[in-house]
């Protein structure tokens, strides 16, 4: 949000009153027409729509983007993926303790019973911006403390068993002043087979073509790189779209996919998984640091290194077997966890019912196994 703001500042204070530029703030889209080349907008205000002309038409409105269904609507092979990252999640906007660096990301994996997975991103005029949230099947399972809207009992409870750094009890209290005003969060993911459509003069950027989890704080890094990547082909191609606008999805692509993938398999929503897989990056860094040339990096330590793409580190995380690992058991969770909440599987209930449910699957190992042992003893006397 404060890139945005400055990138709008700075549009104001330097293109103001030129023809090539006409803000249209607190504006609906509504619909691309494609064909024709233009997009119905409304204005929210006074509620008037118009169509306005297009040459190119960049995409960056959201995970729920109306840039993209135009694509669904004109390529037969596009593919699209959405859905939700799994997470229930809340966040605040703290003041940074002299422990945390204010130019890195932070990971705060188990950093609050029942699994909660946390991270920490720097801000402006020295605060952090503290994301934590648990996987959904697991919601039910959180201490009532955290679903208080009383911030003391809020604040305690942070202060008790939030362990990752330490705070003022001035700031523990806003934090639970934030955390009780706000609802629980959820957002959208993203999967994307390309970007871009020549025929139509459309690109996706940031959310629209990779809405993922902030898990990794990799997000809107991934998306400025998108529109720097794109500026970089508008030169190398001297603004020929038909050359720009397919050279981007083979470039983006790979790190658009890689980035939600990581996002959501890098961790586990096992917790005992989890403990096991955060033992062996803890020891697979302290042997890379000392035997790198026998002992690859951590996928986790390379994320954001200037010497590894996103894609490079997916390639690594794959051949460590860690996202195959991940991955099965996520997504068997997440369907455990659909399958019970829209009733496809029912809740077992403490009933004679299940109980002698449970009977009938002992009997059906018995009765094999018994009918056996008299065969053989039949066989045998005869």
């Amino acid at each position: 949000n404060f890139i945005v703001a400055a990138l709008a500042r700075y549009a104001r204070d330097n293109m103001f009153g030129s023809p090539l530029y006409e803000p249209k703030y607190e504006t609906e889209l509504l619909y691309v027409d494609h064909a024709n080349r233009r997009v119905l907008i409304r204005d929210v205000k006074t509620e008037t729509e118009e169509y306005v002309p297009y040459d190119l038409l960049v995409g960056a409105d959201g995970a729920r983007s109306t840039v993209r269904d135009a694509m669904s609507k004109r390529h037969f092979d596009f593919e699209c993926q959405l859905g939700d990252i799994f997470q229930t999640f809340k966040a605040v906007h703290i003041k940074r303790p002299e422990s945390v660096s204010p130019t890195s990301l932070s990971l705060l994996p188990n950093c609050l019973p029942s699994g909660f997975t946390g991270i920490s991103l720097p801000e402006t005029s020295g605060v952090i911006n503290v994301s934590m949230g648990v996987p959904r099947n697991r919601f039910d399972s959180i201490d009532d403390e955290l679903k208080s809207d009383d911030p003391k009992v809020v604040a305690k409870y942070i202060k008790d068993n939030f362990k990752a750094f330490q705070l003022s009890d001035d700031v523990y209290m806003d934090w639970a002043t934030q955390w009780v005003n706000q609802r629980w969060n959820r957002t959208g993911q993203v999967y994307c087979n390309k970007y871009t459509s020549t025929e139509c003069k459309l690109v996706l950027m940031g959310d629209a073509a990779h809405a993922t989890s902030p898990s990794i704080g990799m997000g809107m890094n991934t998306a400025l790189r998108d529109a720097q990547k794109f500026v970089e082909l508008l030169n190398a191609f001297d603004d020929d779209l038909d050359r720009v606008l397919p050279q981007y999805s083979v470039d983006r692509v790979p790190e658009g996919n890689a980035l939600t993938n990581l996002a959501m398999n890098l961790y586990c929503f096992d917790e005992r998984v989890q403990m096991i897989s955060i033992l062996k990056s803890t020891i697979r860094s302290g042997l890379h640091r000392f035997f790198p040339s026998l002992v690859g990096p951590d996928p986790q330590l390379i994320l954001g290194q200037p010497n590894y793409t996103l894609s490079d580190v997916y390639d690594i995380a794959t051949k460590q077997g860690i996202l195959a690992r991940h991955r099965a058991i996520n997504l068997r969770i997440r369907q455990e966890f659909f399958e019970r909440e829209t009733g496809m599987v029912k809740k077992e209930k403490e009933t004679t019912k299940t109980s002698e449910s449970s009977w009938m699957k002992r009997g059906l190992v018995v009765a094999p196994v018994a009918s056996l042992a008299v065969a053989m003893f039949v066989r045998h006397n005869l």
